[in-house]
């Protein structure tokens, strides 16, 4: 039975609708019956992007599949920031800052749950490829290409004992001081999930687990307004194969957008993508800086490398993240593996490790400190295009690219997190033009359904931040069922009732997808393999799971993390 919830949150009526395994059943039931206009493939900050505009402008029956869980690629594996882009700033990339600056002040508008201002503090030591004055000149530009307040205001801070005081602990010798920028911080992974809710209950048609295979044939066609794509597609779940068809297909599979290309009917031979530096990791690790979340600020400091090789300076972030922990990263490498099977190298952790303790001296920030770590690849495109495609050269643009094949197939390619939405605006034009359907963005001004809502008391305040609207159905769950409010762990804030909603409101669909992507536990000591058995009873009480299942996945997930963590 699909469940709406009606309360009064903040003031403001909300109407939740269910978004959950019984959703995405009846949706690939939708998927195999009837004829889409697009059908958007990628479930990641690009694809929920895309899937959310198409369904706010309305006039355009849509949907979207995803061959694994929601922004479980590289959308769950950023830095876990919003930022304007100051170091592309100091590559002369003014359009691509301007662009991120703008798209940072949408995403704080309509999104002031998730995306939420961090002050980072750049940090200048003796014999940095950039001098103090030229990073402070640098940073009052910045600030004038944002319509941020007056408390986002970058300035210096030559006093030594004043910046350990904001930042804690850091190394002194041969600093020069520092210049403090506002970016903003935010969960990738619950902001791609917030994005799909948003075109769900706008009437898109949304399923995770659902794999592409191939296109079928040449599309079937009198003109080019009037063809008819067909995909065949597998419900990861089941096994099931069946088709899809759609008047417009547009792939915005990141990383991966070469390989559905390779599919194409009209597919040249020739990639599109670099895998040059394209890999990146992130380490958690016990907070570094202040133990207090309110006020903690982000450091960035350039490395040892960046001292080595002056032509081309890399930085290290560490960021305040959730549950007392800092994130550190990220690396530029060159990918060994397979896209499905990228994970932190020794190397790379190596790396992460010793320039963080560089920055920490006091701090013991060995392999025993680490919580988790992740890793992801870039979609970083060729940057000059030839009559064949793109050739290859060692220069990258994190800008983006929206291409059509010769038969009619769109491609989203590049783009990052914080200008997932304008490019997603850009397609969406194109695709109304060619539909022929009124054209109104509404993305820019419309709240997203998880991140709006107030609420008074600590915990209350917590679920609001967290789940938005979603905190009435929690609630509700709670009226009916006064045990759903107990803590899943003593140590860990989260209730029964958030496994629950998770599951009815989130579309998690395996263990993995609540403990990795929904709730984050997976990013705090010992990674909620301990608590595993008892999560996923509980799940399979209220999913009617059998002790088979219950026990598979359990173990997918022990040895998932295994896995990851293979090279820590």
């Amino acid at each position: 039975m699909n469940v709406n919830v009606e309360d009064r949150l903040g003031g403001t009526l909300i109407k939740e609708t269910e978004f959950s395994a019984r959703t995405r059943a009846q949706n690939i039931e939708t998927f195999k019956t009837e004829l889409l206009d697009v059908l958007v493939i990628g479930g990641g900050i690009v694809g929920a992007g895309l899937i959310r505009d198409i369904a706010r402008n309305g006039g355009i029956k849509a949907g979207l599949i995803e061959q694994g869980d929601f922004a479980s690629g590289t959308s769950s594996a950023t830095s876990q920031l919003v930022h304007g882009g100051f170091r592309y700033l100091l590559k002369r990339d003014i359009e691509l800052v301007k662009t991120s600056r703008r798209e940072r002040e949408i995403l704080r508008r309509i999104a002031p749950n998730l995306v939420k201002p961090i002050p980072l503090a750049l940090l200048c030591y003796k014999g940095d490829p950039y001098p103090l004055t030229g990073i402070q000149l640098a940073a009052h530009y910045y600030n004038r290409l944002s319509k941020t307040d007056e408390t986002e205001k970058s300035r210096a801070i030559r006093d030594v004992r004043k910046i350990q005081h904001l930042v804690g602990p850091i190394a002194t010798n041969a600093l020069k001081g520092c210049v403090l920028l506002w970016d903003s911080t935010v969960d990738d992974a619950r902001l791609t999930l917030a994005t799909l809710k948003d075109a769900h209950q706008h009437e898109a048609i949304v399923a995770n687990y659902v794999r592409f295979l191939d296109f079928i044939g040449q599309p079937k066609t009198v003109n080019a307004e009037n063809r008819i794509y067909r995909v065949v597609a597998e419900d990861v779940i089941s096994g099931q194969r069946f088709e899809i068809s759609a008047r417009k297909i547009v792939s915005a599979t990141g990383p991966w957008s070469d390989h559905v290309r390779r599919k194409d009917p009209s597919y040249d031979g020739t990639p599109r993508l670099l895998t040059e530096n394209a890999k990146g990791i992130h380490l958690v690790l016990p907070r570094c800086g202040k133990a207090d979340d309110a006020g903690a600020y982000g450091l960035i400091a350039f490395t040892q490398v960046a001292k080595q090789r002056r032509r081309n300076p890399r930085v290290i972030f560490i960021l305040p993240g959730t549950h007392n922990t800092s994130i550190v990263g990220t690396t530029e490498t060159t990918p060994e593996e397979d896209l499905a099977s990228v994970r932190p190298s020794a190397n790379e952790v190596t790396y992460l490790l010793s320039e963080a303790q560089r920055i920490f001296p006091e701090k013991t920030l060995n392999q025993d400190a680490i919580i988790a770590a992740y890793a992801g690849i870039r979609p970083l495109i060729a940057a000059k295009r030839h009559a064949h495609g793109f050739a290859k050269t060692g220069f990258v643009s994190r800008e983006h690219l929206i291409t059509e094949s010769p038969s009619g197939i769109m491609y989203l390619y590049g783009g990052k997190l914080t200008t997932h939405r304008q490019m997603a605006e850009e397609t969406v034009n194109c695709l109304a033009e060619f539909l022929n359907v009124p054209r109104v963005c509404h993305t820019a001004t419309y709240p997203l359904p998880n991140a709006v809502g107030e609420a008074s008391g600590a915990d209350a305040e917590r679920l609001v931040k967290r789940y938005g609207e979603g905190y009435s159905t929690i609630q509700k769950f709670i009226t009916e069922d006064a045990t759903l409010a107990e803590p899943v762990t003593p140590s860990l804030p989260f209730t029964k009732a958030e496994l629950l909603y998770a599951c009815w409101g989130e579309m998690a669909i395996t263990l993995e997808d609540l403990l990795w992507r929904r709730t984050r536990i997976g990013w705090t000591r010992g990674q909620g393999v301990d608590i595993a058995p008892k999560i996923a009873q509980f799940l399979g009480e209220k999913n009617n799971w059998n002790d088979t299942k219950i026990a598979a996945e359990v173990e997918a997930y022990r040895e998932r993390i295994r896995w990851l963590n293979f090279n820590l």
